[in-house]
């Protein structure tokens, strides 16, 4: 009987730890993780005005394409805490972020390609990134989109605005609303 009870807690025993092994987090998860570690030791260093050293932490996990990292790169960019003051790393920070789903740096990538800080003005390119800011829930995003209209975008930006939403969408395996 003690026999049949120590078999039966050492299956049970082997199923839990098989269990806990599927699932543990995969290497490219557990990656992820330290690199969300350093854009948190980066924010703190920021906040104690350690600029430098907060761009210091955030540039590898940037440049390995951790969203949160490249968008808070590009605000130091933007902004010239750290780094100097530069719009074109700026916007190549803030972009890359955005093309991940990052709903503010989508609305901040909308502004700069609708003012050209940084990169060429482009209607299309502000309405793009604007609306896909909207669709991620930035509610200010659709007032900013409206607004370009006022700036000076013609049919011809709607056009290939709707053109570089169908194609940014269907590029990620997602459906773009028909116009």
């Amino acid at each position: 009987m003690l026999r049949l009870l120590r078999r039966a807690l050492t299956v049970a025993a082997v199923a839990t730890v098989t269990t806990l092994l599927a699932d543990a987090p995969a290497p490219a998860q557990a990656a992820t993780a330290v690199d969300e570690t350093s854009v948190a030791e980066a924010l703190a260093q920021a906040q104690q005005g350690r600029h430098a050293e907060a761009v210091a932490l955030l540039r590898p996990a940037a440049e390995a394409g951790l969203a949160s990292a490249q968008y808070h790169l590009g605000l130091a960019y933007a902004r010239g805490e750290g780094a100097e003051q530069d719009y074109a790393q700026a916007a190549r920070w803030l972009t890359a972020a955005a093309a991940q789903g990052h709903a503010h740096a989508q609305f901040i990538a909308g502004h700069m390609y609708a003012r050209g800080e940084g990169v060429p003005r482009d209607f299309a390119q502000a309405h793009l990134w604007f609306t896909l800011a909207t669709e991620n829930g930035w509610w200010k995003a659709r007032e900013s989109r409206e607004k370009l209209f006022d700036q000076g975008m013609t049919p011809a930006d709607v056009a290939r605005a709707g053109r570089l939403h169908r194609e940014f969408k269907q590029a990620r395996g997602a459906a773009a609303p028909a116009n």
